[in-house]
């Protein structure tokens, strides 16, 4: 797998490099490809075993970043944002997901 090809992160969901986890034979058919962030603390990603909790406390931080990202905007309907206003509502949507997955990894936090 090089960066090139077009595979997402195991954790994060964001653009996977050739760096994996969880390859145990040859014969293993997903070594479960991550990202650059990710790889900085596979240590802590290698401990969790059920990602699914971490997803959905995580979405409590996007909630946050993306609504001060629309209350800098000083708009409350999409309508009335700009095509780029939008596209970095997304971006900032995208990021803070792995940023706040990757935050509650490296903290180890027991839910």
């Amino acid at each position: 797998m090089s960066e090139h090809d077009p595979t997402a992160c195991h954790v994060c969901h964001r653009h996977a490099i050739g760096v994996g986890i969880g390859f145990t034979h040859s014969r293993d058919t997903n070594p479960k490809w991550i990202c650059h962030e990710c790889a900085l603390i596979i240590e802590d990603v290698r401990r969790v075993r059920n990602f699914d909790a971490y997803e959905i406390k995580t979405l409590d931080h996007v909630d946050e970043k993306a609504g001060e990202y629309v209350g800098e905007l000083g708009k409350t309907d999409m309508a009335s944002m700009s095509e780029l206003e939008r596209r970095m509502l997304w971006k900032t949507v995208v990021q803070e997901f792995g940023n706040g997955l990757r935050s509650l990894i490296r903290e180890g936090a027991p839910f």
